[in-house]
Parts: C-alpha cells; structure tokens; sequence
C-alpha cells in the first residue's frame, strides 16, 4: 500500500498522451488537468477511445474499458459544471446533457455486467464501483440544482454500490472518497433526508474517517478527495452542532481548522507548485476556499488576495478560454472582496466623522444578503446559509456598533 506522501505523475496533456493508454491512465491525467482547466482535448481523447471499443466486440473485456470511458467522460463534465458554477437557476444544457449521457451509459454498461454470470470477482467489484460513483455524480449534480429527492435516491444507491464494491474488493480505496462524501453530506444536510436514509443518526465524523482513509492509499480521485475534505472542514468549523465542544474533539472547530489548513498545504504543494502548464491563472476554487477560512479567522488582508484572485481568474477563465462561467458567481466574489475592504476600513478610518464612512457599505451589503446576495459559492445550500452567516453577523455586529 502506498503511503500518504505519493504523488501522482506530472500531467502531459491530452495531446501527449499515448494511444496505448488504459482509461485508468488517461483519467488519472485529467483529473489533474481539470485543475488547470484543460478540459477539451481529454473529452475529445475519451470519444475517439469510446467509438473505437463501441466498434468492437462486445466482450467482458471491452464492456469493462467502455464503462470506466463513459464514466471518466462524465466525471470530466461534471468537473465542468462546478469550474462554470452550476446552480439551479445557471446551467449551459449541451454539457449538462454531456454528464446525463455518460453517467447514464455508465449506469447501463455497469448492470449489463453484473447481469453476467461469468464475471470475475475483481471485475464485478469495479462494476459496483462504477454504478456507485456514476450514481453518486448524478446526485450530487441533481442536488446543486435543487432536486432533493432525486438526489437522496440516487445518494442512496450510490451507497449501497460503494459498499457491495468494497465487500468484494476492499483495497477499492477510491470507494470510500464516495462513502465519505455520502455519509458526511446526507448528516449535513439534515431534516427528512438524513432520517429516512441514515435514521437521524450523525456520520458527520464516518464521512470524514472514509475520505481520511481513502487519502492514505494511492487513488486516482486524490484532487476531488482533498478539495472536499478541506471544505467539509471549513464548514465544520461553523457547525451550530459543534458548539461547546473539547478542542481535542475531532469535530471542534480549533481540530477542523487545523486540519483544513493542512490538507490546503497538501493541495497547493501536491498541484499549485511548478504547474506543468504555461500562463496557469490559478484555480478559483482553491482561492476561494483560502479566501472563506482567511474570513473565518478574521485575516481580511489575506481574504481580499484570495477572493480577488478568484475574480482574476473567473474573468481570465471567461475573456481568454471563453467559458460561460455563471454571472452571479463573479457577483458573488466581488461582494467578498467589498466586505474584506469593509473590514479592513474599520480598523484605519477616522469613525469619529459624520456621517460615519463605514455605514453606507455596511447596509448596503446587509441590503445585499437580505435579497438574496451571497459572498460564498458552495454547493451545499446549508452550509452556504452557515457560512454566509458568519459574513451576515460580522456587519450587523459593525452596523450595531458604529449606528448605522
């Protein structure tokens, strides 16, 4: 078994990449590329291989190769929703349809292999696996867009296949990246959802120890892995739930900021360090989730970088590659670095002038998060509302102070 410390191979391109290579190989490459943005030609290198095996006989073989294509095709397009910054109200239908179509031939090549009485053991564990994780990409897409139901089914089968794969194999380490993401998710989300599927109980910390896990092995989802388990420790540094708690408990927030900061570390070191790719603008998501735990620590300077990075990097991402990233999601990012300016203003301006300069941007901001406004992008609608609450008190707590 591989330990912690493995890094995975420097990404070549799509371009580069040889013909000979297994989708396994070429996934682990794009996965890495999605970080950078390279999205077009790893769809285009999935299609060719797709046609070229659909022109073959159908045997075990082949049928295996195809499954793993369409799903790493899939998971492509939903790396793509997230960089565009899907919601329920923003979506670009050609690639949403793109992900529907090859989760769903996923699906189908999956069950049509189970159905085979000849399959070996290994072979029907990576059937699961794939069933699993296309089941769980589609809920988790189906979520983002205000499908509750629909998510909790599919959440639920996604389980259910995670587990079957993991009893037939379980060195499947990248299943338990999906468990973890289920168990911790269906707890946060609380209310009808997490009773019906999880009995009420709370596997917040099962989620957690599945993706902890996961990361101590060798997996090729490692950059999915690491950027969910640094925003599930943000969020939980915030959790109403954890209040009163030890700061040795795994689930107080002095633990959960601590380990947050570390797996940022990991992050940026394993993949922001000597970028294998010219002119890289940096990743807006990783900004982001710097920007929001540099806001809950109250080091507004550094919070301000991090949220006008994101900004630089949403307009590069729209004015240079000619991405229709959300609008709303650049509104947002601005109204995070205003805030930061609100902050800093406090501690430099002269509030003893009338009328004081800090009012007329703390109601405005307040009006702005009244009316919908939001300074956080994440997909989860509660944690947003948690974590957007801590933008919400801090300047009602400044309008309260200075009489605005």
């Amino acid at each position: 078994m591989a330990s912690a410390l493995w890094f995975p191979p420097v990404s070549m391109g799509a371009e580069e990449a040889p013909a000979s290579m297994s989708a396994y190989e070429m996934a682990e490459q794009a996965v890495i590329d999605t970080l950078y943005y390279r999205y077009d030609p790893w769809f285009d290198r999935f299609a060719h291989r797709i046609r070229e095996l659909e022109s073959q006989p159908g045997s075990i073989p082949n049928h295996l190769e195809l499954m793993k294509l369409y799903f790493y095709s899939a998971a492509l397009y939903a790396e793509l929703t997230h960089t565009l910054s899907f919601t329920e109200d923003y979506q670009v239908e050609s690639i949403r349809k793109a992900f529907q179509s090859n989760s769903q031939k996923t699906i189908e090549i999956a069950n049509q292999l189970l159905d085979r009485e000849k399959l070996k053991q290994s072979d029907r564990a990576d059937a699961f696996f794939f069933l699993g994780v296309a089941e769980g990409y589609a809920a988790l897409l189906e979520y983002g867009e205000g499908h509750i139901l629909s998510a909790l089914i599919d959440g639920l089968r996604a389980d259910n296949h995670l587990e079957d794969a993991l009893s037939l194999d379980p060195q499947h380490a990248d299943a338990h990246v999906g468990l973890g993401v289920y168990r911790y998710g269906n707890t946060r989300l609380g209310g009808f959802g997490n009773f019906i599927l999880q009995g009420g109980r709370d596997l917040r910390l099962t989620g957690l120890k599945h993706i902890e896990r996961a990361l101590e092995t060798k997996i090729l989802s490692r950059p999915l892995a690491l950027k969910t388990l640094i925003w599930f420790y943000i969020s939980e540094q915030i959790n109403p739930a954890n209040e009163g708690l030890a700061d040795s408990d795994l689930l107080s927030p002095k633990t959960a900021r601590r380990r947050a900061l570390a797996l940022m570390q990991e992050y940026e070191t394993r993949y922001f360090v000597d970028v294998p790719v010219k002119d890289f603008p940096g990743n807006k998501g990783f900004e982001m989730m710097r920007a929001i735990q540099a806001v809950l620590d109250g080091d507004y300077r550094a919070a301000k970088e991090h949220f006008s990075k994101a900004l630089e990097v949403s307009r590069y991402l729209i004015d240079q590659r000619g991405l229709k990233v959300n609008p709303k999601y650049l509104a947002t990012v601005q109204a995070g670095v205003e805030f930061c300016d609100l902050m800093l203003l406090e501690r430099t301006v002269n509030l003893a002038r009338k009328p004081n300069p800090l009012c007329a941007g703390v109601t405005a901001q307040i009006r702005f998060i009244e009316e919908g406004g939001s300074m956080v992008e994440y997909q989860s609608a509660k944690i947003r509302r948690e974590i957007q609450d801590v933008f919400y008190n801090r300047l009602k707590r400044m309008s309260a102070e200075h009489g605005c």
